[in-house]
């Protein structure tokens, strides 16, 4: 009886449908991580909404009446170029996509999104048109603010197999729900979770407790240990997916702890925009029911 609930549990934090949303500028930035993602979550099982957000470049400018029917005009157009653009790619062949146009700041528009029609994921790359676009400018925003789990691409991670990932604990342990994706994403690709403690000092050791949960979470997929001391977090989570040649990097996004400093903005764009590895964010108490 105990080993069938346990297998009740594992099936539950499957999704039967995946929502998933692609911000997009149009830059080729933006097609590498929806591509990227697409490689990682496939086609079949997933719902796909690519979403452009424009604002005035001046609110304060009233002079010019048509400037806001303009930039719509400007923002259809791009996307219907785009839309080509995706069904053309061989990776999103067969894919359910749906395509809109949203007058707003990048992450109030993803949030409202996020809570009306129940998504999963948010997939951003990390770099604008000019390498310093609304993708670029606003990702570590969106990692901070984002209701929804998000998965950073950074122009230069390279597709292919996710063999492990380095989900970076915060001695704060984490639940099922709240995992949820990352436990998606390990059982889909058959990846190798490291779970690395982050110490705070030489003398600290992880927390049983916590260590017997972690191995109770993952116990359907291949799983070990990892440990670093350091006070620069940032520097020794990218250390330790160097050192373990992680595919990925996850992290769990609390409002107040020991990982709060990584997504101050400078931090977070160290982190998310400054490496090779996808970084993705999980975020606590905010798993779609």
């Amino acid at each position: 009886m105990h080993h069938r609930h346990r297998q009740l549990c594992l099936y539950e934090i499957s999704f039967v449908m995946l929502h998933v949303i692609l911000p997009t500028d149009f830059s080729d930035n933006s097609l590498h991580a929806g591509r990227y993602a697409a490689r990682l979550l496939g086609v079949d099982e997933v719902s796909w909404t690519v979403v452009h957000m424009y604002l005035d470049a001046d609110p304060t400018v009233t002079s010019w009446a048509g400037m806001a029917e303009e930039l719509y005009k400007a923002a259809m157009q791009g996307m219907q170029d785009w839309e080509s653009r995706l069904r053309a790619d061989e990776v999103f062949k067969g894919a359910k996509l749906h395509y809109e146009v949203q007058y707003g700041p990048l992450t109030g528009v993803l949030n409202d999104l996020s809570a009306e029609r129940g998504v999963d994921l948010v997939v951003m790359g990390t770099l604008g048109r000019t390498g310093s676009g609304i993708l670029g400018s606003n990702a570590a925003a969106v990692v901070k603010h984002s209701r929804t789990p998000v998965l950073v691409v950074p122009a230069k991670a390279r597709p292919g197999a996710t063999r492990r990932i380095l989900f970076a604990d915060d001695q704060r342990g984490v639940g099922e729900a709240d995992a949820r994706m990352l436990l998606h994403i390990a059982k889909r690709t058959g990846a190798e979770v490291v779970l690395a403690h982050v110490l705070r000092h030489a003398d600290e050791l992880p927390d049983p407790r916590l260590v017997a949960k972690f191995g109770e979470l993952f116990r359907a997929m291949p799983h070990r240990f990892a440990s670093a001391e350091g006070k620069d977090i940032a520097g020794v989570i990218d250390l330790l997916a160097g050192k373990e040649q992680a595919d990925m990097i996850a992290v769990m996004h609390r409002h107040a702890g020991f990982f709060e400093g990584l997504f101050r903005t400078s931090t977070a764009k160290r982190l998310a925009l400054h490496t090779d590895v996808p970084l993705l964010v999980l975020q606590e108490g905010k798993a779609k029911a």
